[in-house]
């Protein structure tokens, strides 16, 4: 058989082909790539160092954000074109005694007595007490709701763990022996990771108040001091003048808390003469106070306007106390019970603004 015809009999590789063996790395190859994985790893570390911690820190400052809203609203949204009224202290008229109020009804001076639930007046919407939860927070497995600070800080039942104290005008904290209410301020410190690094920074427990931490909340974010003189627009709907014929009334404006115990600012007294406010027509009258009203807090508030000191019950000679001024009817114009809920109309207290308050008494 021809030669040629046996070419392919042969292995291919052995025409004209070389073999090679299989290829893989050397160890020094496998050194330098751990290496450089090494080296690749721990510069991911230091760029992410501190990321955890600046996180907590965040969220630390987000939730004493979402506290300070919890106590005293956000003036910056508006409803209807004027500010948004809410939070703790628009409900009860004062500020809260720890931070576990804001959470539910319980009463930090008196744990036994929970806090009074909002109620509203249908008349007059003259309303009072807690509405709460003023911060939403899913309960724990224990069924207790608790709002911690960014870093989980949780020691007691009443702060969660953040350090919380509250000042009268004269710096003296709830933990002094001489502290008088009412609370006017408070500040709040996170404990941060370790107990050393606090935000805000400072002493919340140091005696001189550059050394504490910055305030959370200051008298100004939730009082407005009460002008001198405040302007009433009497509207008589009745069919008669008031006061009627032969009759002078001494009257005076009384402002009250939302609690409506007992009027925070009184008037001097003003004078309306024998039909001082004609029928069907718009009067409008100046009541003075000569001495500093003082502050009151923010929300919907009550007033009246009453009869200076009307004896109602002359029988017993002992009830000698303001009564609602309805204008016609009763005697001189004046209520024959002690002032109520039904009987005050409403005004609103922004923070932060100067009150010019100029008021409405509808007689009808």
């Amino acid at each position: 058989m021809p030669l040629w015809k046996h070419r392919y009999a042969f292995p291919r590789w052995s025409v004209g082909m070389r073999r090679h063996p299989a290829a893989g790395f050397t160890l020094l190859e496998m050194v330098l790539v751990l290496f450089l994985m090494a080296l690749v790893a721990s510069a991911g570390l230091m760029l992410t160092e501190g990321v955890e911690d600046q996180a907590k820190y965040d969220e630390t400052k987000r939730r004493m954000e979402m506290i300070r809203k919890a106590i005293v609203g956000d003036p910056t949204r508006t409803v209807n074109g004027s500010p948004e009224i809410s939070g703790f202290v628009a409900d009860m008229g004062r500020l809260p005694g720890c931070l576990r109020e804001l959470l539910e009804a319980f009463d930090c001076d008196d744990p036994a007595n929970p806090l009074t639930q909002w109620t509203i007046d249908p008349t007059t919407g003259v309303a009072s007490g807690w509405r709460g939860p003023y911060i939403q927070v899913l309960p724990d497995r224990d069924g207790v709701r608790r709002f911690r600070d960014g870093y989980g800080n949780d020691e007691d039942d009443k702060n969660f763990g953040w350090n919380w104290a509250i000042y009268d005008d004269e710096g003296r904290d709830t933990e002094d022996a001489a502290y008088e209410p009412p609370a006017l301020s408070v500040r709040l410190q996170s404990n941060g990771p370790d107990g050393t690094l606090k935000y805000p920074a400072g002493d919340i427990d140091a005696e001189n108040d550059e050394d504490k931490p910055k305030e959370l909340i200051t008298e100004y974010d939730w009082r407005v001091n009460l002008p001198y003189k405040v302007n009433v627009v009497f509207k008589n709907q009745s069919g008669v003048d008031v006061p009627e014929v032969g009759v002078t009334q001494d009257v005076v404006l009384l402002v009250y808390g939302n609690d409506f115990s007992s009027p925070l600012a009184e008037s001097d007294s003003a004078t309306l003469s024998q039909s001082a406010i004609p029928s069907n027509s718009m009067v409008i009258k100046d009541f003075n106070f000569t001495t500093s009203p003082g502050p009151i807090a923010i929300g919907n508030r009550p007033y009246v306007v009453a009869c200076d000191k009307w004896d109602h019950d002359s029988d017993s000679g002992t009830d000698d106390e303001y009564t609602a001024f309805l204008g016609n009817g009763g005697s001189e114009g004046c209520s024959t019970e002690s002032i109520g809920k039904d009987d005050a109309r409403i005004f609103s207290v922004v923070p932060r603004q100067a009150l010019h308050l100029n008021l409405d008494w509808v007689i009808e």
